[in-house]
């Protein structure tokens, strides 16, 4: 049975009250990212996100203490070179799906919703878990080790 840490370990979550700086900053930088983007041909731009894109693939599931290697990412997303070994393979089959959803957000081809709405939350888990092989659609219970299936989008 896994510890519980205190949430208030995590805190201060929000600036304080009254604090306009950090706000400040942000619209800057959004204002500043903006107007170099703007200034890049197309194919630049496309580059930079695809880049992006598999860079914040590998540091979150390196966060979730999934490491996938960025050339094995890489490798995967020709979809011709998967690893041989299965545990390789899996992670390299979770990169390809969260950098292929990913890019559905990106190129605005996701359900257009309230990205907090159950329906915006139910297209994501549908998007992404279609993407993966069958065996990494089932989970295990911690506590019973009763194996469950997911199904995309439920």
């Amino acid at each position: 049975m896994g510890t519980t840490e205190n949430i208030s370990l995590m805190e201060p979550m929000l600036p304080p009250e009254g604090k306009r700086e950090l706000e400040d900053l942000a619209l800057d930088l959004a204002t500043k990212a903006s107007g170099l983007a703007s200034q890049l041909p197309p194919a630049v731009r496309r580059s930079i996100g695809d880049l992006v894109r598999s860079m914040n693939c590998y540091y979150s599931n390196l966060i979730e203490g999934h490491d996938t290697h960025p050339r094995d990412i890489d490798r995967a997303l020709s979809h011709a070179d998967y690893s041989a070994d299965p545990q390789k393979r899996a992670l390299q089959h979770e990169a390809v799906a969260h950098i292929e959803v990913q890019r559905l957000i990106d190129h605005r081809k996701d359900l257009q919703a309230d990205t907090t709405s159950v329906a915006y939350l139910l297209w994501l888990h549908c998007e992404f878990c279609s993407r993966l092989p069958e065996e990494m659609l089932w989970v295990q219970n911690p506590d019973t080790g009763e194996r469950l299936h997911l199904v995309p989008g439920e």
